[in-house]
């Protein structure tokens, strides 16, 4: 799962498909031949990521939300780019599938342990790693401050 930063108002623009252009056909029976895009920069991060990115901006990290002050939000980028932000930095790592368990009553009534739980994939975070991310949040910001847009995320 991800989290997008965009600005719902922003301008759009149709693009041709690349699919389509590639197969000098229509790429499938639903594809229109376009698809749409904003013209103001569009951010995505891993659920982990964004969350450590809000809390590090000191915004609640619910799974959507918005930011009431643009001029603000750049403040925030600019004091995050000058702190201590090694507590964001972790090693990756991974999880076989099964690597949690729960108890469930077979048909018969009997109790067992089941092993229960998706792989799960972790690339860890370094510091350059924030700094990309606070980067591409500000380019956002600017954007979003200078055509005097709304940002949200969700």
């Amino acid at each position: 799962m991800s989290v997008t930063f965009w600005c719902p108002d922003a301008p759009r623009r149709q693009i041709p498909c690349k699919s389509c252009l590639a197969a000098g056909e229509r790429c499938d029976p639903y594809c229109l031949g376009f698809t749409v895009e904003s013209e103001a920069p569009e951010v995505n991060f891993a659920n982990g990521n964004a969350a450590a990115i809000l809390e590090l901006l000191g915004y609640c990290s619910a799974p959507g939300g918005e930011v009431p002050d643009t001029a603000v939000f750049r403040r925030r980028i600019v004091r995050a780019r000058n702190i201590d932000r090694s507590h964001l930095e972790h090693e990756g790592y991974e999880l076989p599938g099964g690597h949690g368990v729960a108890v469930v009553r077979d048909e018969d009534g009997i109790d067992r342990i089941q092993p229960m739980g998706c792989r799960v994939v972790s690339f860890g975070n370094t510091d350059e790693q924030t700094l990309r991310r606070l980067e591409a949040l500000d380019r956002l910001a600017a954007f979003a401050q200078e055509h005097k847009l709304e940002i949200v995320w969700g």
